[in-house]
């Protein structure tokens, strides 16, 4: 999907929210153009006074760049959202009318139509843009989903304004409370109720769904441009990873455990979450690597995997020493084939405390590599009570068994 942001007059391209939204669209693999226009000083206007004044700001000149800029940019037969505030609300009608555009959706954002009768120089600036005589029921044709919001206290546009603009397209209309002009005059530095419309409208993978999911968090938010393919976190946050892929997970999932590494028997929702979603899909494998057999002398372990196996879990025991050194994580998931889940250990197998998502292409078929090769070296097994003690004694001896 291509996303135009338009500012209003006055306005700047990295004003208010727009970078903000730039870059949560662009971490989701979104290309995102916000133009900047010709518009004009308030000191200049005020200064010279209304009848010697000759604006900047006019359609005319936001036309050519219109052409110039946003044309090349969404190309033909593309699936386009325009975001307008203010004056870039009203300038969307009046692009897709001149250039018989198609959108898939718009947000408009203190919409207006008409005079705002506030301010001398902001209906200067405006004049050429009012326009209350558009062809609506072709410009509902052309854009159609769309959505206004409105604020109750915004000082130059009344609220009658949004509601008329909403009226003409139909549009989805979208109270705020106490939003000002919704720009930074009220430090509006973000508005996540834009960003959430705009998903809305994307077919999100589950790895681009889980960027959405943790924008609140700095390892994803600081990153300021391209789409993000790698995330990292402290190992303390994995299990909120863990429960947002099994609550949305729709084809298939992988994943290896360590016998050794037992904090997870203390993570009990992490695991019923898997286990419901072992029950919605049909491919769910869960490879658990043997560290040594002493480790099934662990009750919970042994319950572990005996749930798993009820729910659907096709479980797999597979010895470490079988695989450590041609696969270089032991500790990983795949999920959807979309993205692999990677839990880093340092020398001597010590565990380092991060966790890193990747959607990398080139990891992703590595990682399914690493898959073949886990399973080829593993044993199937459908009764924990059985089938683990045969492993036990097939690959270890009675003198690793239990005691």
């Amino acid at each position: 999907m291509k996303f135009v942001i338009f500012h209003g007059a006055f306005g700047s391209s990295d004003g208010n929210w727009f970078p903000e939204l730039k870059v949560r669209l662009e971490e989701l693999g979104q290309e995102v153009l916000v133009p900047q226009f010709p518009v004009d000083k308030w000191n200049d206007i005020t200064t010279m006074n209304e009848t010697k004044y000759i604006s900047k700001q006019s359609l005319s000149a936001w036309h050519e760049v219109f052409k110039a800029q946003v044309l090349p940019f969404i190309g033909k037969n593309e699936k386009v959202i325009f975001v307008g505030h203010s004056l870039g609300a009203v300038y969307i009608l009046h692009a897709v009318e001149e250039f018989k555009l198609q959108l898939d959706s718009a947000i408009f954002v203190s919409a207006f139509l008409d005079k705002l009768g506030k301010d001398w120089q902001i209906d200067k600036v405006n004049e050429s843009f009012y326009k209350t005589d558009f062809d609506f029921e072709d410009l509902k044709k052309r854009i159609p989903t769309s959505y206004v919001l409105y604020s109750d206290n915004d000082p130059y546009v009344d609220k009658q304004h949004a509601q008329l603009f909403s009226r003409a397209l139909e549009s989805s209309i979208i109270f705020v409370k106490r939003a000002g002009h919704m720009n930074m005059e009220v430090n509006v530095n973000e508005l996540p109720l834009v960003f959430e419309l705009c998903s809305t409208r994307l077919d999100l993978s589950l790895y681009q769904r889980y960027l959405k999911h943790r924008t609140r968090y700095d390892a994803v938010k600081k990153t300021s441009s391209g789409e993000i393919k790698s995330i990292k976190f402290p190992f303390e946050e994995v299990v909120d990873e863990g429960i947002f892929h099994f609550r949305n997970i729709k084809k298939r999932g992988f994943a290896t455990f360590l016998t050794s590494y037992d904090i997870w028997d203390k993570e009990e929702k992490y695991f019923e979450d898997a286990r419901l979603a072992a029950k919605r899909i049909d491919d769910f494998k869960r490879v658990f690597v043997v560290e040594s057999s002493n480790d099934f002398k662990r009750e919970k372990l042994r319950n572990l995997i005996a749930k798993d196996i009820e729910a659907g879990i096709k479980v797999y025991l597979c010895p470490i020493e079988s695989i450590r050194f041609d696969v270089p994580y032991l500790d990983f998931g795949i999920w959807d084939d979309e993205y692999v889940c990677i839990v880093t250990y340092g020398k001597d197998h010590n565990f380092e405390g991060e966790v890193e998502l990747n959607s990398q292409s080139e990891i992703l078929e590595k990682s399914k590599g690493w898959e073949q090769l886990i399973l080829s070296k593993s044993t199937a097994i459908t009764s924990a009570s059985e089938d683990i003690d045969k492993f036990i004694a097939s690959n270890y001896g009675k003198s690793e068994g239990i005691d």
